[in-house]
């Protein structure tokens, strides 16, 4: 059984002098609920009066670092660091996505001689002049939708070799 969040490492256990640990032990020592105390200490040799019992200290840190080297506990361990990088990259997506690029109408048949006057272009330079992160994407829209609707055009306009736009065209 692989015993996630709870067998981070075997140095807490390492740290205390006492030969036994019972559930209320285990519990601070690793940060974990009553439960995950009760499977930690399941099933090792230890002391037991009454309803209490104590597992004795090396067995635990035998059984920790038993777990924590075997192959689900590795599986288990990198499966959770695939799904906090899907999440942080869903997180950042999501941010996007109510974002609502102003576009002209037209956008879609736009040609480079129909692009507004703060996007200029020039052989080896692209300016543009915005005043916001959504004014900035509607105009690279614009640009790029000119680009795609009219290639030659935009080859020659930003080649410093007419020869090398025609070139890049075909």
């Amino acid at each position: 059984m692989v015993f996630t969040g709870s067998t981070k490492s075997s140095k807490p256990a390492r740290d205390v002098e006492s030969s036994h640990f019972d559930r209320q032990a285990v519990q601070k020592l690793f940060g974990v609920r009553q439960r995950r105390a009760l499977q930690l200490m399941a099933g090792l040799p230890g002391l037991r009066a009454g309803n209490a019992s104590a597992v004795l200290r090396a067995t635990l840190i035998a059984r920790l670092e038993e777990t924590a080297s075997g192959g689900e506990f590795q599986w288990e361990i990198n499966r959770r660091a695939r799904v906090s990088e899907e999440l942080d990259r869903t997180r950042r997506q999501l941010a996007a996505r109510p974002v609502c690029i102003p576009a002209a109408a037209d956008v879609e048949e736009r040609r480079l001689r129909d692009l507004s006057g703060d996007i200029n272009l020039k052989p080896g330079e692209l300016r543009i002049e915005f005043f916001g992160a959504e004014d900035l994407a509607a105009k690279l829209l614009e640009l790029s939708m000119a680009m795609a609707n009219d290639w030659p055009a935009f080859a020659r306009t930003v080649e410093d070799d007419p020869k090398q736009a025609v070139a890049a065209v075909r």
